[in-house]
């Protein structure tokens, strides 16, 4: 003999037992909870169960149950089940709460709505948690969507149907500075979006609470809000001050890695990076005060005619000295001296001057020496001993 199958579709209940029946001839809905034996003595309630007298023997004048009862218990227990199992939680039932006293911690009910749950936070509650102002002791769970604002200033309690969603979109036209409240004693998370138009600001805060967090607009600016059921706080999602991706306009100073200088790409370059590579690439130069050159040098070379603070070449001394030389002029002799001073005259005179005279004695053992400069017809001397000497004048 085998065991049933509890997931087998055939054993699943999926409706209501007896749901075809009909009430009262078949079936008794709903079942009464008062006892009912003073009306009925063989009626079934919620108080008694089938009561006494169904247990008695008819022959002892015992009365049988009704059927429609049986009939009805079943409905109304399979009538839960159905709907437990196939994810249906009730929603918040006024006539329950009051026949219960109020639900308890931890009851779970539905939104009214269909888009999520209500989780009991406060003993024997009975206020409804979808129409209540403020939080009412339930805390919204699981909920689906978004809960829109459209009140263009002043401040807003959020009713239940918009604090229990966690995404608040603001929209609408502002007419002047705006505040949403949270409700105290509700601790949760929630994205809000600003979309209204106008030039006016937006916060947001919790009840009674000393913090707000403004809310800055954009559909691309969400920000992610925090309670702790006496403060709202800003958790960070809010892109408000950030820098997009996309040609950020950075400000203050901005810092970013220093890449090697042989980097040549899109690398970000600070100025270190900058500072580096120029160094680097200066390095082989020299400044242009007093700069100490190396290797070979070079420079333009001047006019033979410069006669200016240029720098002076090789071949600008060359060719300087090959036009001295080109029109340079010897005048030299041997010439009879007598101790003492003597003048010597050039024959013939320089056209234009004596630029330089050399002496030297025929003989040794004189002293000689050039007296002032030599002219272009000659120069003066004073010698220590007579005798002939040689000179060489050149000049031009």
């Amino acid at each position: 003999m085998s065991t049933p199958d509890p997931n087998a579709t055939n054993n699943l209940i999926t409706q209501p037992f007896g749901s075809g029946a009909s009430n009262p001839t078949y079936i008794t809905l709903p079942i009464p909870v008062p006892s009912q034996i003073l009306v009925t003595p063989n009626q079934a309630s919620f108080t008694d169960a089938f009561p006494p007298s169904t247990m008695t023997a008819e022959a002892s004048g015992g009365l049988p149950f009704f059927g429609q009862d049986m009939n009805g218990i079943l409905y109304m227990i399979t009538a839960n089940i159905a709907a437990l199992a196939a994810g249906a939680l009730p929603a918040f039932n006024a006539a329950r709460a009051s026949a219960i006293g109020g639900y308890p911690v931890g009851a779970l009910v539905a939104r009214a709505d269909g888009t999520g749950y209500w989780l009991n936070q406060s003993a024997g509650n009975s206020a409804n948690p979808d129409t209540s102002s403020g939080n009412a002791g339930w805390a919204p769970v699981a909920n689906y969507g978004a809960g829109l604002v459209a009140v263009a200033s002043g401040s807003v309690a959020l009713p239940p149907n918009i604090f229990s969603k966690p995404i608040i979109i603001l929209e609408g036209t502002l007419t002047g500075n705006l505040q949403i409240v949270f409700p105290a004693g509700l601790i949760g998370n929630w994205i809000i979006v600003n979309i209204m138009a106008g030039a006016f600001t937006i916060s947001a805060a919790v009840n009674g609470g000393s913090n707000s967090v403004t809310i800055p607009a954009g559909s691309n600016t969400p920000t992610s809000v925090y309670s702790d059921g006496g403060d709202l706080w800003n958790t960070g999602v809010s892109t408000a001050g950030l820098a997009p991706i996309n040609s950020p306009a950075l400000t203050g100073t901005p810092t970013a890695p220093t890449a090697p200088t042989a980097s040549n790409s899109t690398q970000i370059g600070t100025t270190a990076f900058v500072k580096a590579a120029l160094a680097a690439a200066l390095a082989t130069y020299a400044p242009l005060a007093s700069p100490t050159l190396s290797g070979v040098p070079t420079a333009p070379t001047p006019a033979t005619s410069d006669d200016s603070a240029k720098l002076a070449t090789t071949a600008f001394v060359k060719a300087v000295v090959a036009a001295q030389a080109a029109t340079q002029i010897v005048r030299s002799g041997i010439v009879a001296l007598t101790n003492g001073s003597n003048s010597v005259a050039f024959s013939p005179a320089f056209p234009n001057a004596c630029t330089a005279v050399t002496m030297t004695p025929v003989g040794a053992g004189a002293t000689y020496y050039l007296t002032g400069l030599p002219s272009k017809t000659g120069f003066t001397c004073n010698v220590g001993v007579t005798q002939d000497y040689f000179y060489i004048a050149t000049g031009n």
